[in-house]
Parts: C-alpha cells; sequence; structure tokens
C-alpha cells in the first residue's frame, strides 16, 4: 500500500469516528456499520443519521462505474474496511472528490 493510500485510510477512519462520535482508536477494520456501529437517532427528512452521512459519503465520491456497482447489489460497503477501501480507490481516479469529502489537505 503507498503512502497516499495509507493518508487516505486514516482520513477515512477519522470521518467515520466523527459521523459515529467514537475515539479512533475504537475502529477496526472489519467493524460493521448496523452492528459494531449504529446510528443514535433514527432518519428524518432534514435530519440525516449517521447511516445517511456515510452512504452519502460512499455515493459522493464514486463515479459512474461504482455507482451502477452499488446500485445493481454487486458492490456492498458494509464494514469500516470496505469504506476506507472504497475511499483509496475513489481516489485514484477522482481525487478533489475525495479531498472534499473527507475535508483533507491535497495530497502530492
Amino acid at each position: 500500500m503507498s503512502e497516499t493510500d495509507e493518508i487516505v485510510r486514516e482520513f477515512a477512519l477519522q470521518r467515520i469516528a466523527y459521523i459515529f462520535n467514537v475515539p479512533v482508536d475504537s475502529l477496526n477494520k472489519e467493524a460493521v456499520f448496523g452492528s459494531d456501529l449504529e446510528a443514535t437517532h433514527p432518519p428524518g427528512l432534514f435530519n440525516p443519521n449517521e447511516y445517511d452521512k456515510v452512504e452519502g459519503d460512499i455515493l459522493d465520491v464514486c463515479d459512474r462505474e461504482i455507482y451502477k456497482a452499488i446500485s445493481s447489489g454487486n458492490l456492498t460497503i458494509r464494514t469500516v474496511g470496505d469504506y476506507c477501501d472504497h475511499m483509496i480507490k475513489c481516489y485514484k481516479k477522482n481525487p478533489k472528490d475525495v479531498i472534499a469529502t473527507l475535508k483533507i489537505t491535497p495530497l502530492s
């Protein structure tokens, strides 16, 4: 894994920790959304819950090909590791969107 991949992974972990209001150190790549990481309030039309925010991140950074895979059920992001891997993969295709979503400074 490259240094850039590691940086994107670290910021992705920080984003998940922020969304779920947990310490970064408590996260591991096997943590499953919905069982290990649970939303603290139900979703609302104008008040997205934690799952809505994660889903928004995932969709905000993907390209058409990845969006089709997600929509068809051929790609499922269930764990923190899946989320991080998704961000790394999307960074390689379109770094600008990942940088904006994860709120990181541009990588060289």
